[in-house]
């Protein structure tokens, strides 16, 4: 696993993801009302902010205003920050650390709860659908960055031609990955210009594949999943995405 890529996919996929939960999750959107902060989180792979501000939170990519700077001297810094061994450095903002490790911090051990749910929970239909959604979101946008800094990631990625590739679930989230001289980029939404297509029947199939219950094969071979364009970009797509796993 590469620190650095570890530390972007925390920053860019797990952060980020954040603002989808506030969005679907009454709890969540309990938690930060009233609060009114721009927190970012500056480290030499990633720079962020997420901005809080009437029951809503928005992720930004780089610098810029905020209430509160953190920063990590190096990308292992922010890893241990998320591991909970470590804290960053407050560069503004340090009358605001209660914010950080009370609203701040009882946001994130909900998403933590989510994306690693019990299996108590997983029991109720709409919490599996919540867990469903927001991995989607997080595993896509890891695959991102694994494809842009991970070396076995950015061997497969230099093997896709630019264009687009939609991963979506029917009635479900959509997002779609933009590939530029092999770099990649997500956007939520559909595209009609897709070069390949992976598409989820349902949100239970799509939970159970994401949480290992069903294998992937063995979806697309019960029509789950379905693959249509050039098949050959999806295989080194799925090689990408099959390296997620061993970093959330």
């Amino acid at each position: 696993m590469d620190k650095t890529t570890l530390s972007r996919i925390n920053l860019n996929a797990v952060f980020r993801t954040l603002e989808k939960l506030v969005e679907l999750d009454k709890k969540s959107a309990d938690i930060i009302a009233g609060a009114d902060e721009v927190l970012q989180f500056t480290s030499p792979a990633a720079t962020i902010r997420l901005a809080i501000k009437d029951g809503k939170l928005t992720f930004h990519p780089g610098s810029g205003p905020n209430t509160m700077n953190l920063a990590f001297p190096t990308p292992g810094a922010v890893n241990k920050m998320f591991e909970g061994t470590g804290i960053p450095i407050p560069l503004k903002g340090i009358t605001k650390i209660g914010f950080l490790t009370g609203t701040f911090t009882e946001l994130t051990d909900r998403l933590t709860e989510i994306l690693k749910p019990t299996e108590e929970a997983l029991k109720d239909d709409a919490f599996r659908e919540l867990n469903t959604v927001l991995t989607v979101h997080v595993a896509v946008y890891a695959l991102a960055e694994i494809a842009n800094c991970d070396e076995l990631g950015k061997m497969s990625a230099a093997r896709i031609p630019d264009g687009e590739i939609q991963l979506a679930v029917k009635n479900g989230p959509a997002l779609v990955i933009k590939i530029k001289d092999h770099k990649f980029s997500v956007v939520e939404g559909v595209t009609t210009t897709a070069m390949s297509r992976m598409i989820f029947e349902d949100i239970e199939s799509t939970g159970q594949v994401l949480r290992g219950e069903m294998a992937s094969y063995t979806a697309i071979g019960r029509d789950l999943i379905s693959l249509s364009g050039n098949i050959s970009n999806l295989d080194n797509f799925n090689k990408i995405l099959a390296l997620v796993s061993s970093y959330l």
